[in-house]
Parts: structure tokens; sequence; C-alpha cells
């Protein structure tokens, strides 16, 4: 068998001289190639492999640097067409799903991309997708962020390039078993064979995966790696060897769960790496959010307390199923501590941009809001406490239920203006001691029902000008006698006086005495008055 190379530029057949071609499984690949002739910049080529003029396209791409060789051949440095996500594709897409963003991606560098049929993380959204490195970081991080199982991406013979799982890829269930006589040599994990058209990365080849093709001359060189098992470079496994915390991620913020509340703290105890006391513990999560089964529960994980000093801290035990940060001091898995507790998985109170809320439930709030409004709310009780208390307001409204103070000294109220005090049921004024109402100006009691005054001892009443007393009936005394009583009484003692004055004649002949007519008058005087008191005594 004959093997057959045959090199198109730009759409033209061209004579290739010497060949060095590497294919990668999740990169672009590239190749050296040395051809009698001249080339341009970003003139586009294909390379076709095969025997017995059965040929195979094996490489699609373009030429991206030229060089003179000797005698007047010109050496190309080309690349797949994938080559051109080597350049920075920054994006941030809220709710993305893994079709659009490979839309997006397909329309910032016209490549197309094919993603399987009937695969659920193709059309699942994540909460957010940001990238701002190469388009081979994008399309690796958007493996993991699309939890897509055993992820790979390879460009296809005819340039398209498909995303997905090898699962639902064209090698899944195709596994090619070579014999060994085939091969010509065989070291580690590189098998060097004759040229197989048929051969690409991604490949499963005698139960492990081709993860390179490099086709130079008449030979074809295959790297492979174990299903599942990640590839690891030479000095990358020396780095971890050297820095373990490097290989366990422990440099990186990892989250977890709240599985318990470890312990309680009291006034005055030490909170101290032994026994932290304000702390919970903790199940280490996954990528994908699910626990880590083979990370077993942390154990009384120090929570942060805001600030510290003496008994000082702003505190609250998260409740389990919380999810919180993690990180590890120095590296170390024996030293985690719970940098920020998040609020995923849980439902959040009302809270508008610039608004500032410290909410315990939603009837238990404190919230600032974007003007500066406080308030603070709570359906229990609220006990404040403060050696000096001191409230300065321009205005100041109260609404209770009921109103009740107790002062254990004194109790003094300076108002500039007019106090005034409204009550639709009863007012009662007690005092131990003194009580003393004073008023610069007028003061008026008015009352619909009756007036009762009990004093002990003296009462005195002094009035600068006038005093003025008034009412349909009065009574003034004791409880037996009326004063306005004995004055009437008086009245009539008077009448009936005059008018025995009026006909006394003192016995002897006349003339009768000449104070008879007057007599009669006052008598007729002190009746008016009789008349006039009696309606108004009681």
């Amino acid at each position: 068998m004959k093997l057959s190379t045959n090199l198109t530029l730009g759409g033209q057949p061209a004579n290739l001289i010497d060949h060095d071609i590497v294919l990668d499984l999740c990169a672009g690949g590239r190749a050296a190639l040395t051809i009698k002739g001249s080339a341009k910049k970003g003139q586009t080529l294909t390379v076709d492999l095969g025997y017995n003029g059965e040929l195979r396209r094996w490489f699609t791409g373009y030429v991206y640097d030229v060089q003179p060789a000797s005698n007047s051949a010109s050496k190309l440095l080309c690349r797949e067409l994938a080559g051109i996500l080597g350049s920075a594709f920054p994006v941030s897409i809220q709710h993305a799903t893994l079709r659009s963003l490979l839309a997006w991606l397909s329309d910032q560098t016209q490549l197309t991309f094919l993603l399987p049929d009937g695969a659920d993380y193709t059309d699942k959204p994540i909460p957010n997708f940001t990238s701002a490195g190469t388009g081979y970081q994008l399309l690796n991080n958007a493996g993991r962020a699309f939890a897509v199982p055993d992820f790979i991406w390879h460009q296809q013979p005819d340039g398209a390039i498909f995303v997905g799982s090898h699962a639902h890829s064209r090698w899944a269930d195709r596994p090619v078993e070579l014999d060994p006589a085939f091969s010509g040599r065989q070291a580690g994990n590189t098998l060097t064979t004759a040229p197989i058209p048929a051969m690409r990365p991604g490949v499963i080849l005698n139960g492990k995966r081709v993860e390179r093709v490099r086709l130079k001359g008449d030979e074809m060189t295959l790297t492979t790696a174990t299903p599942g098992k990640p590839v690891k470079s030479p000095e990358r496994r020396k780095m971890e060897g050297v820095f373990p915390e490097l290989a366990d991620n422990m440099h990186l913020p990892k989250f977890g769960r709240v599985e318990a509340i470890s312990d309680s703290a009291a006034a005055g105890q030490l909170d101290d790496p032994f026994r932290p006391r304000y702390a919970v513990d903790v199940q280490l999560l996954g990528e994908d959010g699910q626990p880590d089964k083979a990370t077993p529960l942390y154990r009384a994980v120090p929570l942060p307390v805001m600030f510290g000093g003496h008994e000082q801290g702003l505190l609250q035990y998260p409740i389990e199923g919380t999810i919180v940060e993690l990180g590890f001091a120095f590296g170390r898995a024996d030293r985690p501590f719970i940098r920020t507790v998040l609020g995923t998985g849980w439902p959040l109170p009302d809270i508008a941009p610039g608004e500032q809320l410290q909410q315990q439930r939603a009837e238990v709030f404190s919230r600032t809001d974007t003007v500066g409004n406080q308030s603070r709310h709570t359906d229990r009780r609220q006990h404040d406490k403060a050696m000096r208390m001191h409230r300065e307001a321009d205005e100041y409204l109260g609404e209770f239920g009921q109103h009740q103070i107790t002062t254990l000294q004194h109790s003094v109220e300076q108002i500039g203006a007019m106090k005034r005090i409204e009550a639709l049921g009863a007012i009662e004024l007690l005092a131990g001691d003194d009580m003393v109402l004073g008023s610069l100006g007028n003061m008026s009691q008015t009352t619909a029902g009756d007036l009762v005054e009990v004093i002990g001892q003296l009462r005195r009443s002094v009035a600068g000008e006038l005093q003025h007393f008034e009412a349909p009936r009065s009574w003034v005394g004791t409880d037996d006698v009326n004063i306005f009583n004995l004055l009437l009484q008086l009245m009539k003692v008077v009448e009936q006086l005059a008018a025995s004055a009026a006909n006394h004649d003192h016995g002897g002949p006349p003339p009768v005495p000449p104070y008879a007519n007057a007599f009669n008058t006052q008598s007729k005087l002190a009746g008016e008055l009789v008349s006039t008191l009696s309606p108004i005594i009681e």
C-alpha cells in the first residue's frame, strides 16, 4: 500500500515536500508544512490522507506564518480553523445555556459548533457564565460550568467543532483494537505506527483514549490516556508533590453546606482552635453543588464574627442547609474556616437597590431605605437599655396599643409651645406629695359631668380682681348645713319681722305710729328676695 498525502492551498493543489501535523483533543491542531513555491498568510488549506487513492480529509486550517526554506521552498506554519480560539474572547452571560454560549461564540468567530441531540446539558441554563481568557479557556470552562460529564471538544475533518460529552461523540461506541504487531514501537503512553487515515483524537484505542495524534512523514505517533483519569504533565506532578495543597485545590475557595450547629457559646467562654464554640459542621460540595462523598464532614468549622474584640462581634448561627464559602489556612485541610455565609437556596427578603436590611425573619428586621429612612420591626418584645439615652427629633410621633412608663426618680418635661393631652377614656393624675399647677395665662376646666373636689384640710382661693361662681342651684357649708339656706331662712324672718312691725300699735290710743307703710314695703321686699333665692338653693 502506498500512502498519499495531498495538500490543497487556497483551493489549488500544492506540492507538499514535508509535513509535521499534530491534532489534539480539546485544543486546535497545528502543522508545519514545507511546500514548493510560496503562500500567503491567511490562506485556507486542507490535507488529505489515504492509501491507494482512497483519501480522507485529515486537516483543515489556515496559514498564520510563512518562512523561507531552501531551494525556493517555503515553510508554512498552520493552524486548524479552531486555532482562532487562541485569541481572547471575554464574555459574561446571565442565565446562559451551552447552546446560547456557542451561538455567541459562533457569531464572534464564524466557526460552526455541533452539539449532540437529546443531551440534557445543552439547553439547561446556569446562573451566570463568565470568561475573560481565550476561546480555549472558554470552552474548557464551559464543560465545568454546564456540568458536562467527560467533556471534550475537537475539530472534525470538515472544520466543524464538536462540543459535548465523550459519551455522545462519534467515538463512544466505536472502540478500536490495534494489533501490537502493527505498531512500530511503544513507550509509556505513546504508540508509533504507520499512518492510519481514520485515526483522530478521541478514538478509544485498546481501551485507552487517544489524546494526541502526530503525523510526521510516514509515521504516526499516538498519545493515549486512561478515560476518567486526568492527564498530568511531569512538571505538574512534580509541583503537586512539592505543594500538595495545589493538588487538593486547597488554595482555592470552596463551597460547603452547613449540616449542624456544633456548639454553643456563653458570655466569657473562649473561642480557640481546640473548641471554637461559635462554629458549625460543614459538608464539602463539589463543583456541581453535590456533596463530595470522598471528603468527610468538617467538624466545628469556625464562623466569621465580622469584627473582633473582648465579647464583641456580629453573630448569628447559620441554620442547617446554608451554603458557606470555605477557606483553608496555609493550604492545610485540617485548618478550615468559613469566609462567607451565602443565601443560596433560601428565599430572599424584600429589598431594593440602595437599601440596607438586617432581618431575622419577615416580622423582625431593621431597614434603611434609599433616602435614609430607618425602620425597626418585631412581633415580639423589643428592649433598649442604656445608662443615659438621648433622643433628638424635629418631629416625634408615636402610636401605641398601650403606653406605660415607670420612672424611679424625677420626670421633667420642658415644652416650648402647647402641649395637649386627649383621652377618650378617663385621665387620672395622682401624686404622693405636693401637686402644683401654674399658668402665666388663663386656666380653664370644662367637664360634661360632675366636678368633685375632696380636700383633706384647708382650701384657699385668692383672686386678684374677681371671683365669679355660677350654677342653677348652690350649696355652701357642711354636709348638714347650707349657708344659702340659712340666708333664705333669715330673709323669711326679716319678712315676718317687718310685717309684725307694720301692725304694731304700742297698745295705746291713737295716733297710730307713722312707720307701718315703711315696714310693709320692707316685708314685701324681703319676700321678693326669698322668691329669688329659693330656686337656686339645693
